[in-house]
């Protein structure tokens, strides 16, 4: 069976495609962006790669497609581009028609990835993480300054985690956001190393599966973090911690209970920055990980 999947960006999509990914019962040829295989070359070995948004591009992309005569083509994109490959494909296709968006970003591309009979279920074992390090990934890009966490909370939540765990931090970033993570690495209590601008997305890919616990923003490394079956604490605030939760029994999230009051939330995500943060509290998230984090 020659299978392809498509899944161009965002970055956090792509990492929460894994699991489907994974699931699939012919190793897939992945159609995806400079990006993607450089997340995902440790796992996969046939990539076809849109190298940028040019005509010219996608259209040697499409001819490549072609070339490989596949039997399945999975649309985990959604948009026009992608809609306009898998037409031209010559291919059987399954896309998101008739599938539910009202639920997890993950279980949503594993229900059209099911279209194809081709999948087994996903795989949610777990193998307990050694008390290594904590990482604390303070940003998302300088694009979303509303979801970064004031200074205090960042305090609270390390001073309450070096407490409990005695462990070290170790900072994650956006590498265009490295004055303002030095800036957070002030309030944090205990030790703790900085490496915003210093990995390859493997070598992050690296020190998230490798983490004890991740305490994150509703970003690309919160989703990389679960994926690899890392504990993981989304704190979300602009963002709707529904559809963008991280993958996993072993990862949940928290959002400020004061500012949403009913715990609905935000349909579109908020670029507009306001209270969202000021009343978090990581300790109900703890208690809820207790499975696999221990006291």
């Amino acid at each position: 069976m020659n299978l392809a999947v498509l899944k161009f960006s965002a970055l956090g999509d792509i990492a929460a495609s894994l699991p489907v990914l994974r699931a699939l019962t012919y190793s897939p040829t992945i159609i995806t962006s400079p990006m993607g295989k450089a997340l995902l070359e440790d796992e996969f070995d046939n990539f076809l790669v849109l190298s940028n948004k040019k005509t010219i591009s996608l259209i040697q992309l499409i001819v490549s497609i072609r070339k490989n005569h596949f039997d399945w083509l999975i649309d985990l994109q959604n948009n026009d581009r992608s809609k306009l490959i898998t037409y031209l494909a010559s291919a059987q296709i399954a896309n998101h028609n008739n599938v539910s968006f009202d639920q997890n970003i993950t279980n949503i591309l594993y229900d059209i990835a099911k279209k194809t009979n081709l999948t087994k279920e996903l795989d949610y074992t777990f193998q307990p993480k050694e008390k290594s390090y904590i990482v604390l990934n303070c940003g998302s890009s300088p694009k979303w300054i509303s979801k970064r966490l004031p200074f205090q909370e960042r305090q609270e939540i390390s001073s309450l985690l070096y407490e409990k765990y005695g462990l070290p931090f170790i900072l994650t970033g956006d590498r265009t956001e490295e004055t303002y993570i030095q800036e957070v690495a002030k309030y944090i209590v205990g030790p703790k190393e900085i490496v915003v601008g210093k990995t390859t997305l493997l070598e992050l890919k690296h020190i998230l599966t490798h983490a004890f616990l991740t305490i994150s923003t509703d970003s690309a490394p919160m989703h990389i973090s679960a994926v690899q079956k890392t504990p993981t604490i989304g704190l979300f605030g602009p963002t709707n911690w529904m559809r963008s939760a991280p993958f996993g029994p072993w990862s949940t999230v928290i959002y400020d209970k004061q500012f949403y009051k009913d715990d609905i939330p935000p349909q579109k995500s908020l670029s507009i920055i306001n209270n969202y943060f000021d009343t978090i509290d990581i300790s109900s998230a703890l208690v809820k990980l207790q499975k696999y984090i221990g006291e």
